[in-house]
């Protein structure tokens, strides 16, 4: 029983030339002979239509799912301007891929379509370890938490999921899904793996509470209203008190970036919100959600923390699959950490490589959002974390 992968990277300007020497080059890392499953990361810097054209003459018609990110990551390190290609070959698992489109309409229902999908191409045969669903969503149309949701409830706590949220080059502007020869838009594209080997998940973001808590007491989707009556920027801002240089809603997207919000779960951890901006009335616009009369804290992090988050969650990953070793890691990474760390982001990978092993098959994404489950409690959907995926060899 054994799993063979291996990855590719190109940044040729040709969209098909590249999708074309990446996947050989994943090919080839894999040992050879025909893929079962394709995994490919893009940014949109690249023709996507044109791009998967030039995997497919490589990797024929193995079943192939991804999207595009923010910048995509590998054992070469990370890219803005790159595609990666993943080639997978096994004689233990199984892989069936899906695609459920028009996903912002009604993405708990979009959800719920995908676990149907799902429950419709399950193996008959029984496998040792849990199924694990690697969704792949549109980060900028899609209620991702409402799709997880609908997910989770429908297939329920044996299923890991594992992903994250497609995006471009922090343009917002659009983003693309892929499953087999196509390309699309508003849409989720899924692969569930069911496996003989363990596959194991760690989620982390090394960011801790500091103050006390606070009560969201008006709030609609991802607009925070009011925090404790008060206009949500307002009370922000009360808590601070005095900051230099003063804190407003012009500098706020910078101060906001090292200073998040947490919504504490039954298990004592923390689902991270990303405040992006201050809207006219003083309400708090955020990445993902903040339910009403949900509580938050405000957060404190550093470069420091932030990257020993990354080295704790791949050792969490690795520890999942016992005395097993890694065969293969996918990484799903926040693209707001990207932004926050710089230059130390290739030392938050460096970190993550030392735990699973520097020659161990990577491929990766940054993300608009992440989902996974943190602490054995159910999936959700994270901002300014990141997620190890670690599959025994």
């Amino acid at each position: 029983m054994s799993v063979f992968a291996g990855v590719g990277i190109s940044n040729i300007k040709d969209s098909y030339q590249a999708g074309k020497e990446a996947a050989q080059k994943a090919l080839t890392e894999m040992g050879g002979n025909h893929p079962d499953f394709v995994l490919v990361f893009s940014t949109d810097s690249f023709n996507q239509k044109e791009m998967i054209e030039g995997i497919r003459v490589i990797t024929g018609k193995a079943s192939l799912i991804g999207c595009c990110g923010a910048g995509v990551i590998s054992k070469e390190g990370l890219s803005t301007d790159s595609i990666a290609v993943l080639a997978l070959r096994s004689d233990v698992l199984q892989i069936n891929t899906g695609m459920v489109n028009d996903i912002g309409q009604n993405s708990r229902l979009a959800g719920e379509k995908v676990a149907k999908a799902i429950l419709d191409k399950e193996p008959e045969k029984g496998y040792k370890y849990p199924p694990t669903l690697l969704m792949l969503p549109d980060g900028l149309t899609c209620n991702v938490c409402e799709l997880v949701r609908g997910v989770y409830e429908s297939l329920g706590p044996t299923y890991q999921l594992v992903g994250g949220g497609a995006g471009d080059n922090v343009r917002f502007i659009k983003t693309y899904q892929f499953i087999d020869d196509e390309v699309y838009h508003d849409a989720v594209s899924v692969a569930l793996i069911t496996s003989e080997v363990p596959m194991g998940i760690g989620v982390g973001h090394g960011w801790s509470p500091i103050g006390r808590p606070l009560v969201v007491t008006k709030s609609q989707g991802n607009i925070i209203r009011e925090i404790e009556g008060s206009p949500a920027f307002e009370a922000y801002l009360g808590y601070f008190g005095d900051v230099t240089p003063r804190l407003t809603p012009e500098n706020f997207p910078e101060f906001g970036m090292r200073h998040p919000l947490g919504l504490p779960d039954i298990t004592g951890a923390y689902t991270i919100r990303d405040p992006l901006k201050v809207e006219e009335d003083g309400s708090i616009f955020c990445v993902a959600e903040v339910p009403e009369n949900s509580v938050v804290r405000i957060m404190k992090g550093d470069n420091e923390s932030v990257i020993q988050a990354a080295k704790e969650s791949a050792q969490k990953a690795v520890n999942s699959i016992g005395k097993r070793k890694p065969g293969l890691a996918i990484v799903f990474d926040c693209v707001s950490r990207l932004l926050l760390l710089g230059k130390e982001a290739q030392r938050e990978l460096d970190t993550i490589r030392d735990v699973i092993g520097r020659d161990v098959p990577l491929i990766g994404f940054f993300t608009f959002g992440e989902i996974g489950s943190a602490n054995g409690g159910p999936p959700v959907f994270h901002n300014k974390t990141v997620v190890v995926c670690v599959m025994a060899s």
